[in-house]
């Protein structure tokens, strides 16, 4: 873990550091505003990000602005500089349209940071697919899709899209009037999506990390 150099912290400055050390050092995740506001005991998140602030003027801490837990250490150790932890959106469906694109940060995981192989980490999130529509593309109910927040799409990118406030997986393609979403699977039940050619899609699949069962080891597959 990081030195504690206190470089003059006050010491409600100190119990702050101090705390997140805790918490990084106990589950690898730094603790939300709120639950900062909860061990100081204040009602005031501003308080909260006072000291945040104070913390980060003494380089003591990074702040990543767009996410929950997303309090580093300056100058964290090798192990946590390998890996990134990404917030977990919602599910995905990959067949039927009936799951909600709920925008629930409530869960993170953290991987390796190869998993997102150079993308912005702060542009990267993780949905649990659900269905079984792209079997074909070695996505199964239970795997995490890391998908990009982006509107760079090529034809045939495995994407998650926004279709009526629902989330879906689905390989896009291209046609001149019209965005098709398509199934990746032999079974015949599953149609493909016709959308307007000005839709827009949520985001790009780079990952897709294997659901394990049975004790068997984790896998993913790349795109």
């Amino acid at each position: 873990m990081s030195n504690r150099n206190s470089k003059t912290l006050t010491p409600k400055q100190k119990r702050v550091f101090d705390h997140i050390c805790d918490c990084l050092e106990k589950s690898a995740l730094s603790p939300t505003i709120a639950e900062l506001a909860r061990f100081l005991g204040v009602s005031s998140l501003r308080t909260v990000t006072q000291y945040l602030e104070s913390l980060e003027k003494k380089g003591l801490i990074v702040r990543s602005h767009h996410q929950s837990r997303g309090i580093r250490l300056a100058g964290y150790n090798d192990l946590m500089q390998e890996t990134v932890t990404l917030p977990v959106v919602s599910a995905a469906g990959c067949d039927n349209m009936n799951v909600f694109a709920e925008q629930s940060y409530d869960e993170f995981i953290t991987l390796d940071r190869d998993f997102i192989k150079g993308h912005d980490s702060e542009k990267v999130v993780i949905f649990r697919a659900m269905g079984d529509s792209m079997v074909d593309a070695g996505i199964e109910t239970g795997d995490l899709v890391l998908t990009e927040m982006t509107t760079d799409i090529r034809q045939k990118d495995k994407v998650v899209a926004i279709v009526d406030g629902m989330a879906l997986i689905k390989q896009i393609n291209f046609s001149a009037n019209a965005v098709i979403l398509s199934p990746m699977s032999p079974d015949p039940q599953y149609r493909p999506i016709i959308m307007k050619r000005n839709f827009q899609v949520f985001g790009k699949v780079v990952d897709v990390i294997k659901n394990s069962f049975g004790g068997e080891e984790l896998t993913y597959e790349s795109f």
